[in-house]
């Protein structure tokens, strides 16, 4: 039986948000009074979750040092999404940030028409469903955007579980291929590189003198692309100082 913290795993293998709340309602009632008190429907829906789960593989990022992102080869891409609801999905902004040897070489910033006109987080991000009524949808968009990422080494996101799940279930919905990149998230890198808590985009652009307008995704991106910069800035000096 799955430890119901899995739940983030299902999340991180694009499954909606909808899905991974019922995973974890059905898992606790399953553990209480037994599989034999689900429906039919319920009992299968926990198989597909759990198939989800036996599939799963994190891919191991890649470590943030001197050698990454210093180099003139050095190359990654800063990703962040805005989302209309619940729902992995529904993407409605993109923005990436492309670097090259330590420089931001490329800056794209999208609104994207979402599978559906719920909007639950316009107080949030300020996007509504006029604004992005006619933009293009994210199949329409990706194949345009998605060169951004050739030759990149990793992807950095700010809480990247949640990035890469609407990336992946934003192409599911597309039929297109997810990037193969693996994922760097900017929380973790705060936390080694600086033991910083609490962890927050906010937080970290405040330790690090970074400007940032909180649910622009063009200036989240923009704040991840300089944490990841700054971390490998931390690395260099410390080989520095211990030579």
């Amino acid at each position: 039986m799955e430890n119901p913290c899995r739940s983030e795993e299902l999340r991180e293998a694009g499954w909606a948000e909808q899905d991974v709340r019922r995973y974890k309602r059905l898992w606790a009632y399953r553990s209480r009074w037994g599989a034999a008190n689900l429906d039919r429907d319920e009992r299968r829906f926990l198989r597909s979750a759990e198939a989800a789960l036996s599939r799963y593989r994190p891919t191991a990022a890649p470590a943030i040092g001197a050698g990454l992102v210093d180099g003139p080869q050095g190359c990654f891409v800063a990703l962040d999404f805005e989302t209309a609801d619940q729902g992995r999905d529904s993407a409605c902004s993109i923005a990436l940030v492309r670097v090259e040897g330590r420089q931001i070489v490329r800056r794209e910033h999208h609104l994207i028409r979402p599978p559906r006109r719920t909007f639950l987080f316009t107080s949030i991000h300020g996007i509504s469903w006029s604004q992005v009524a006619d933009a293009p949808s994210f199949a329409e968009l990706w194949p345009q955007l998605a060169a951004c990422l050739d030759g990149a080494q990793f992807i950095a996101a700010h809480n990247a579980s949640f990035d890469a799940g609407v990336l992946r279930a934003c192409c599911e919905q597309a039929g297109l291929r997810p990037p193969a990149q693996p994922f760097v998230c900017t929380v973790q890198v705060a936390r080694q590189a600086w033991n910083l808590r609490p962890t927050r985009l906010p937080d970290v652009c405040r330790h690090l003198g970074l400007p940032l307008q909180h649910h622009d995704a063009l200036s989240d991106a923009e704040a991840c692309a300089g944490i990841v910069l700054a971390a490998g800035q931390e690395v260099t000096a410390g080989l520095a100082r211990s030579r």
